[in-house]
């Protein structure tokens, strides 16, 4: 194994793939493997190649223990030496705060000079920093313009992210069909994250003619890649059933627990509320459960997750009652809109229940609900002789 990598790093391939191909040979991934014993050997010698891979091994903890801070070491002496790929992965360590203090300007500064080099991660890194205003000022056309080079270069993240701001409308007029166009150049390419994004614009006939068939085909795709926002739409497809795809909730609730244990919020809402009614002999009521899903949800601003803790909470399902903790979560879902949750919240605090009693404000609330077909607000404004 030792030789095949010395073989390897002088026919000048990429070192990163080989430490990996190695490890994974050796099925020493998680522990020191004699692999790692070269690879150090070659990045003492300045290496910059062995110095990402050594980096790389760091960071994921291949062949060796996970340590950001060795990580970063060897990130950095690449870095120095004016390698693209070791000032991008710095950067990255930056940004993130692995291994180091997080800083935007850092980063932005060696995604800078990564892109300058030309390489195509660095050229969407510092794409990502202009589009969301990290280290800088929001300036989509300059994020547009490092996102179309990476795809010159056939980045798949490069499609994806011209894709995007198509989609969007970001520093481009917005234009779905053209969205559609880089979402697939990047889902041929083998891109997860493109693949669901294309299955929702077949689904929704956004940009395309619908398709079910092939978004079913996009989604599967991506979710069995991990992808937890199309293993939420797969999830979906099976709970609700299409002419592609019988109704299924046993199917359903794997990929939302899948999904939900990748940190989709959708998929915790939906999860929370199946496990809060029950599903048949698929999944038993379980009121903790679920409003453990809600709170992960709503953690993650959910408004319809916090409107359903805040009645959790209200009612004392799954959780200790406290109202004043329910008044603060339909709080949080009726400032992002959810009228379920100003309804609520107006009957709290005509009550004085959970908060200070403010009959004016509650009345608002009631009003707004009930205009938004929220039939408990409406009857409750009846009942109290409220208008």
């Amino acid at each position: 194994m030792t030789y095949f990598y010395g073989l390897t790093l002088s026919m000048d391939l990429p070192a990163r793939i080989c430490i990996m191909f190695c490890l994974l040979l050796a099925g020493r991934v998680g522990a020191q493997s004699p692999a790692i014993d070269s690879l150090q050997r070659v990045a003492k010698k300045g290496n910059a190649a062995a110095q990402v891979a050594l980096g790389d091994a760091y960071f994921h903890g291949a062949g060796v223990q996970k340590n950001y801070i060795e990580a970063v070491k060897w990130y950095r002496k690449a870095a120095d030496a004016g390698d693209a790929e070791g000032q991008n992965d710095l950067g990255y360590m930056y940004e993130h705060g692995r291994g180091v203090e997080r800083s935007n300007t850092e980063a932005i500064t060696l995604y800078r000079k990564s892109a300058a080099q030309g390489f195509a991660r660095g050229e969407c890194n510092l794409g990502n920093m202009h589009e969301k205003g990290n280290g800088t000022f929001v300036d989509y056309a300059e994020a547009m313009k490092w996102y179309r080079s990476a795809a010159d270069k056939k980045y798949d993240y490069g499609y994806l992210n011209v894709g995007r701001m198509y989609e969007n409308g970001y520093g481009v007029p917005k234009d779905e069909a053209e969205a559609v166009k880089w979402y697939r150049l990047a889902s041929d390419g083998g891109n997860t994250m493109a693949q669901g994004m294309l299955g929702y614009m077949l689904e929704q006939g956004r940009g395309t003619k619908a398709d079910t068939a092939e978004a079913l085909l996009m989604y599967r795709r991506a979710a069995h890649n991990d992808d937890a926002t199309a293993q939420a739409n797969l999830g979906r497809m099976y709970y609700f059933g299409n002419p592609y795809l019988k109704k299924d909730a046993k199917e359903a609730e794997y990929w939302f627990h899948r999904a939900a244990r990748g940190g989709n919020a959708g998929a915790q809402y939906i999860l929370g509320q199946m496990h809060e009614t029950g599903v048949g002999d698929v999944i038993p009521k379980d009121l903790t459960e679920a409003a453990e899903l809600y709170m992960a949800a709503a953690k993650q601003d959910h408004k319809g997750a916090q409107a359903r803790l805040g009645r959790m909470y209200y009612y004392g399902y799954g959780v200790p009652q406290d109202h004043a903790e329910a008044a603060r979560w339909y709080k949080k879902a009726e400032a992002r809109g959810d009228a379920f949750a100003a309804g609520c919240l107006g009957i709290m605090m005509y009550e004085g229940q959970g908060v200070a009693k403010d009959s004016v404000n509650a009345v608002l609330l009631l009003r707004k609900a009930a205009r938004a077909g929220i039939r408990d607000a409406q009857t409750y404004m009846d009942t109290h002789g409220l208008k």
